[in-house]
């Protein structure tokens, strides 16, 4: 909770930077580029999305969130203002995360017919400030074709942050046209949104939007729920107040397509539907909660190699069984790291092999390299559960000579020994014993980097 905490103060600093800016901008009439629905899944969910933002429409929404998308997309949606087939609206876009550079999104948008035509360039990109906290930006250009009137052109600028409070709450922000603006002498349509995502549990998310339009003075409220039915099917509801709409839609999530659709229902005006597919190349999306939150902790199978004399066995880690920190221990891997690793085998299925783990997005040959000799992986089997040490998978002795008198290969083999129980121990919260283990491998290699890392974690676990 005290690392949240610390996030939410970064992420915090920065949603007031831009709520303080935003509310700077003067109240005007705006006649073009409104907000129009247009993605169908924040679109079933009544438009309520900044606080969520998790996948290909976050460019719309909040472009922060654009950097929780681990997958490269192509995505194109469609729709018919209110049903009117003079208000086609379209749109088609792509999307790349990189490993240091942040996450990066294409658009192109075109609303209206041939008389008057709206069109939309936009770049965004998106990177994370710390873990948990995320800042994104827009870089739009519009285009504007009145026949009989002309052309007009201007470059408008949108900004947004989301931060994790806490596992299961999330807050965003985002504001639209913090440059001010103006195409064809008048004033473009700007807004600004605040919003709260709540995950109660798995398969769950409530979320909620208050968006203040600068040109209006009354405020518009959003409201929305996804529920997950299965893993690649869920449906959402949602309801704004002004003007008064529902609306209602659902999700498919294929190995490598994503099918998502909305109907919405207007007080006044007729009701619309909304399409939106989605071709990706990476892991599936999040549709509600990250599975790491909810995934209970499974007791690890142990598997022995040959102990070093008066030790007791050392332990492999399973990649099939592992959890968050079980990863986080290994030398070279950090928390974010560990994240993703078990959510890609949440979503994909267990491992066959060790090298299967370099199918996990931003994961490198060089942190493999670094943790191939102290992982297995764990195949099924019809034994019983109850089972705790499968047969050795290694069997020649290590001596027990002095360290100076070892080869180098034996003392690989002690260090080896002493780092999985000190691991062991780690994990096990008993830090004061665990430094003990690390302390014998500094004895051997003084230089030991996961030796002094883990060592130093577990001198701050312990208060001192």
């Amino acid at each position: 909770m005290k690392k949240y905490w610390q996030v939410n103060r970064t992420a915090t600093a920065v949603l007031f930077i831009i709520f303080s800016f935003s509310f700077l901008m003067p109240h005007k009439a705006y006649a073009s580029f409104e907000d129009k629905p247009l993605a169908a899944r924040p679109a079933a969910l009544g438009g309520a999305y900044t606080a969520l933002s998790n996948d290909y429409s976050a460019p719309f929404f909040n472009p922060a969130g654009l950097n929780l998308l681990s997958a490269a997309a192509l995505t194109f949606s469609q729709t018919a203002l209110y049903g009117e087939s003079d208000l086609a609206h379209s749109g088609a876009g792509f999307m790349l995360p990189t490993k240091s550079a942040g996450s990066f999104a294409f658009n192109y948008v075109t609303f209206g017919a041939s008389y008057y035509k709206e069109s939309e360039m936009i770049f965004t990109q998106s990177f994370m400030l710390i873990p948990g906290a995320y800042f994104g930006y827009n870089i739009r250009r519009l285009g504007l074709d009145i026949e009989g009137g002309g052309k007009a052109s201007a470059l408008s600028f949108d900004a947004g942050a989301l931060g994790a409070i806490s596992p299961k709450l999330s807050i965003g922000v985002f504001s639209r046209g913090l440059n001010r603006p103006e195409i064809a002498s008048e004033d473009i349509y700007r807004d600004l949104t605040g919003s709260v995502c709540y995950r109660p549990f798995s398969g769950l998310l409530t979320i909620l939007d208050w968006n203040m339009p600068v040109d209006r003075e009354d405020d518009i409220i959003k409201l929305g729920a996804e529920i997950n039915v299965i893993p690649a099917f869920c449906v959402r509801f949602g309801v704004q107040n002004d003007p008064q709409r529902a609306s209602f839609g659902f999700g498919i999530m294929l190995n490598r397509i994503d099918f998502d659709y909305a109907f919405l229902a207007h007080e006044t005006l007729n009701n619309q539907h909304l399409f939106t597919v989605s071709l990706r190349w990476g892991e599936k999306r999040e549709s509600a909660a990250p599975t790491e939150y909810y995934k209970k902790a499974k007791k690890q199978k142990r598997i022995t190699v040959a102990p070093v004399k008066g030790e007791k066995p050392a332990e492999l880690t399973d990649i099939n069984i592992a959890e968050v920190a079980d990863f986080d221990a290994l030398p070279g891997i950090g928390k974010v790291t560990a994240v993703r690793i078990v959510d890609y085998r949440n979503n994909n299925g267990p491992f066959t092999v060790k090298e299967d783990l370099m199918k996990t997005p931003r994961f490198t040959k060089k942190q493999f390299d670094k943790i191939k000799d102290y992982i297995t992986v764990g195949t099924p089997s019809s034994k019983p559960e109850a089972v705790e040490y499968a047969p050795p998978v290694q069997t020649e002795k290590i001596t027990t000579e002095p360290e100076e008198k070892m080869s180098s290969e034996d003392a690989e083999k002690l260090k080896k020994q002493y780092y999985f129980k000190g691991l062991k121990l780690y994990q096990a919260k008993k830090f004061a014993q665990a430094i003990s283990e690390f302390e014998k491998i500094l004895k051997i290699d003084p230089t030991h980097p996961q030796s002094l890392r883990i060592i130093e974690k577990c001198k701050k676990d312990m208060g001192k």
